[in-house]
């Protein structure tokens, strides 16, 4: 067990103290550091920090950052992010609490705001993610500060900590959560009222005003990736998000067990990307999705995914430090991979070709297509665009990396639990063994084009991914492409 690990202590079932220091008796406010949990309301972290600011006398401050050197930072990125920023300022004002946003742009602009901000501040409250940059954000943090510093997992309707250990299957975590879900299901997260309100109060810190209208300007000047422009499709910030939950519940849920396997469709939620970066709270959907006049069997259907699929991503990489890489799997699909690891391959195309969507695979094409201009791929169709990849690469480590980079790059709900889950349940995570063994997958679950274009209107969906502008710096220019593709996946 490491140092750090012997100094956190658990708060209770949802609230970590990370270390063992002592509050700062003059301090001038509570600092709450939102990370991922990018929303003013159903907030367990701001919660968290609301109470303990009443509790000392202390106004707030909600400090949220963004920097441009984060891995696949790119305008599609920072643009959902910023798009964000100004409601929660309007938000958070109204209640009182001084919220600053901070862009830093290159590598001359002020650098250790959080540190800055935590000397005058009685204790440090921030986001508990187990996944992507913040488990370090939150370790580095602890070693710059000398005030306590509490994670509170706010990630979905369970805690993190009910579980002890990593669930194998969907089937395995499923009567745990039904046996705990009445205990949190009716946990409406309501808000905290500030006794001591703040909103304009003075720090030293650097602070980016961000408006609708100087968005684009913003991001222009961040040392991103340019290439990947913003999602035509999806807007960031939790009243789109909003917008986007009422026309699901309205429109595509009544029939949702029905119309979720159909990418020709608008069939399914498109809710990911809010819930990834914290606009949405799980809590809010499902208390949505339950009170919705619609069938049982839709509202089931689509609970199964919000509440057990998504709780199982989340404790598998909480509980497993290797849910980046093929390690995670397990020891039956590690095996069969070994096994067929030196099969013939149909095809070994470069991963600037996959990338561009540029195949001899329509269906796979598009599936891509979708990610690269809008930022997101359809539930089913991200099944296919998985495994398909694994058939292209010379090696499943080869596949693995390269679906990684692809997702992480430009979807807008990549580097997320699902989303790690996602591409490694093309491997063998989270499924079984399946037969009979074929070549290059063994005993993998296997998925095709063909078969999948009979189960609904492919042509329709192809054509419909069309519809959308391509990336002039992607599309079709594969040899421009090439030195940038390598380039990156020899950092990942």
């Amino acid at each position: 067990m490491s140092t750090a690990e012997e100094t956190m202590k658990r708060i209770d079932e949802r609230v970590t103290l990370l270390n063992d220091a002592r509050e700062n008796t003059g301090a001038r406010y509570v600092l709450y550091w939102m990370q991922m949990f990018k929303r003013a309301t159903h907030n367990h972290a701001l919660n968290f920090a609301a109470r303990a600011a009443n509790e000392r006398g202390l106004p707030l401050i909600v400090y949220e950052g963004l920097k441009y050197y984060y891995p696949w930072a790119s305008d599609r990125l920072h643009t959902f992010i910023l798009e964000g920023v100004e409601e929660k300022r309007e938000e958070f004002e109204r209640r009182g609490v001084r919220y600053i946003f901070y862009l830093q742009r290159d590598t001359s602009d002020p650098k250790q705001t959080v540190a800055r901000l935590a000397q005058d501040a009685a204790l440090v409250v921030t986001d508990d993610f187990p996944c992507f940059i913040i488990p370090g954000h939150n370790r580095r943090l602890v070693a710059q500060v000398g005030v306590p510093v509490y994670a509170v997992d706010s990630n979905g309707i369970i805690p993190l900590s009910a579980f002890d250990k990593e669930e194998f299957a969907a089937r395995t975590i499923r009567p745990k959560i039904k046996k705990l879900l009445p205990r949190y299901e009716g946990d409406t997260v309501r808000g905290v009222s500030l006794k001591r309100r703040a909103p304009r109060l003075k720090v030293d810190c650097p602070e980016t005003k961000v408006s609708a209208s100087n968005i684009a300007a913003l991001v222009a000047e961040c040392d991103i990736d340019h290439g990947v422009p913003p999602s035509p499709v999806y807007h960031g910030g939790t009243r789109a998000g909003r917008a986007r939950l009422r026309h699901f519940v309205r429109n595509i849920l009544p029939r949702y067990d029905e119309s979720r396997n159909d990418p020709s469709t608008d069939g399914v939620s498109r809710l990911s990307a809010y819930l990834h970066f914290g606009f949405l709270s799980a809590h809010e959907i499902a208390a949505a999705v339950r009170e919705a006049c619609v069938p049982q069997a839709a509202k089931d259907a689509y609970l199964e995914e919000l509440i057990v699929r998504r709780e199982l991503s989340y404790n598998f990489t909480r509980f497993n430090p290797a849910y980046a890489s093929l390690d995670a799997l397990p020891k039956w699909a590690r095996l069969t991979m070994r096994e067929h690891d030196g099969d013939p391959r149909p095809a070994v195309l470069e991963p600037e070709r996959i990338e561009g969507a540029e195949t001899y695979d329509e269906l796979w094409d598009a599936t891509q297509r979708e990610l690269l201009r809008t930022g997101e791929i359809h539930n089913y169709a991200r099944m296919l665009w998985g495994k398909r990849v694994i058939e292209w690469r010379e090696t499943y480590e080869e596949s693995f990396r390269l679906l990684e980079h692809l997702n992480n790059k430009y979807a807008l709900d990549g580097r997320n639990p699902n989303s790690y889950a996602g591409i490694l349940w093309c491997f063998g995570k989270h499924d079984r063994a399946w037969g009979p063994e074929r070549e290059v997958f063994g005993k993998l679950r296997f998925m095709s084009s063909q078969s999948m274009a009979r189960k609904f209107e492919a042509r329709a969906y192809v054509e419909w991914t069309k519809s959308f502008p391509p990336l002039a710096a992607y599309e079709g220019k594969v040899a421009a492409r090439a030195a940038h593709t390598a380039e990156a996946l020899t950092r990942v």
